[in-house]
């Protein structure tokens, strides 16, 4: 009988503690599910014009991973097209993905601390292929939501979020 007290009083505690991250958490997720980035005004999918009108011409420009990249002050978009200059890619281009600074998108931590804010990740992920980073991944409606570490206990190092 007491266990069972015990066992009730701890799942109230979690509950309880959920309840109160819950505002942040849909927050932030809540804009992820529509393509967007706290600190950021342009969402996944938008065109270059949009980009161009919105932010003028980024501080530098070139080819990455995924497409034609344009660099801003504290984020990062990247286009669906690949090209040797901003003139080349074509205005329909649609952005795929974002980088982002912590600062900009205003969640740092350490994992522990964001899982705190967002709640269980889909996927913790340790790359040893490259740099060895440490990621934690939320999938969110069409888009993977990443936030890298350097490690499992330093503080958030970038966050990306992409069209899956």
């Amino acid at each position: 009988m007491g266990m069972l007290c015990v066992a009730v009083l701890f799942g109230c505690t979690i509950n309880s503690e959920d309840s109160l991250t819950t505002p942040v958490k849909s927050s932030i997720l809540d804009k992820v599910k529509n393509g967007e980035l706290e600190g950021i005004s342009i969402n996944l999918g938008a065109t270059k014009k949009e980009v161009l009108d919105k932010y003028g011409d980024p501080i530098r420009s070139g080819n990455s991973e995924y497409g034609f990249t344009f660099y801003y002050d504290g984020f990062s978009l990247e286009f669906e097209d690949y090209a040797d200059s901003i003139d080349q890619v074509k205005e329909t281009s649609k952005v795929v993905l974002m980088n982002a600074d912590p600062k900009t998108v205003g969640l740092t931590g350490s994992p522990d601390e964001i899982k705190g804010i967002l709640g269980i990740p889909s996927r913790e992920i340790q790359d040893d292929t490259g740099d060895n980073t440490f990621i934690l991944e939320y999938s969110v409606s069409d888009y993977l939501f990443k936030i890298t570490f350097d490690t499992s206990n330093s503080p958030v190092k970038y966050i990306t979020l992409q069209i899956k």
